[in-house]
């Protein structure tokens, strides 16, 4: 019965957990990603990541998508409206005020999952230094850990067995978890330039030493991304979106 519940609850997101959102002023009713802007480094590198990576969702899965961009602060209001963030650059950025860090880990505990992209496609990279002082002032008793494979990430719509991106630093994703749930994803891999494409169909950058199937199987590691943030542990019995919706609601940082 848990399951059906879990099951029937994926599906009527877009019906009751929407149409709630819309209730208490969000503007937007289908699927969307907004990005994390922060001071100091390029917040934006891959422009055009978001926008593709929706429009694969929109002919891969039966989910409804908004391609339009959305940028907010974490200070912004509109952060408790959204169940998924992103988080990308290529250059060291400035530390967060200690504000900003305590919206964060609240609408992370809450319910809401963050994804954060390096598109430096280098190894130990100021981003990635940068990144990793965040996350450590953000959950100082919790330290970034590699996500096995066997994790949900994995299966919540593409059975995959390998990490891809448009250049493979590291072969393993990064996570931070809390009772659990997996909260925060960082890639080291630039899946945004996998991911991005022009107007035209065209891809803006050439994927490095993998070709069509590393760009491929790094769209369906976003795809999985997304799935797993909505859906979460849905085959083990786990809590699924509308109860993280409810619980973001609840919590009124105004």
């Amino acid at each position: 019965m848990r399951k059906l519940l879990t099951i029937l609850g994926l599906a009527l997101f877009f019906i009751v957990g929407v149409e709630s959102v819309k209730a208490i002023g969000a503007s937007y009713s289908n699927l969307t990603l907004p990005r994390v802007i922060y001071r100091g480094g390029n917040d934006n590198p891959r422009p055009q990541a978001l926008r593709s990576l929706l429009a694969q969702i929109s002919r891969r899965t039966s989910i409804e998508v908004n391609r339009e961009p959305v940028a907010l602060n974490i200070s912004d209001p509109e952060l408790f409206h959204y169940p998924f963030i992103t988080m990308a650059g290529d250059a060291g950025f400035d530390p967060f005020p200690e504000d900003d860090l305590k919206i964060l880990r609240n609408y992370l505990s809450y319910g809401g999952f963050l994804f954060i992209d390096d598109n430096s496609a280098r190894a130990d990279s100021a981003f990635s230094a940068s990144v990793r002082k965040m996350v450590s002032a953000l959950f100082p008793q919790n330290p970034l850990g590699k996500i096995s494979r066997d994790h949900s990430i994995f299966r919540s719509f593409y059975l995959l067995n390998t990490v891809s991106g448009r250049s493979i630093v590291k072969p393993y994703l990064e996570g931070i978890s809390i009772k659990g749930r997996t909260v925060l994803v960082v890639s080291s891999n630039d899946q945004g330039g996998a991911w991005s494409r022009n107007k035209l169909g065209h891809w803006n950058y050439d994927v490095m030493a993998g070709g069509y199937r590393q760009r491929q199987l790094a769209i369906r590691l976003g795809v999985n991304i997304i799935m797993y943030a909505l859906t979460l542990d849905y085959k083990k019995d786990m809590v699924h979106l509308p109860i993280i919706l409810e619980r973001l609601r609840r919590y009124n940082p105004r």
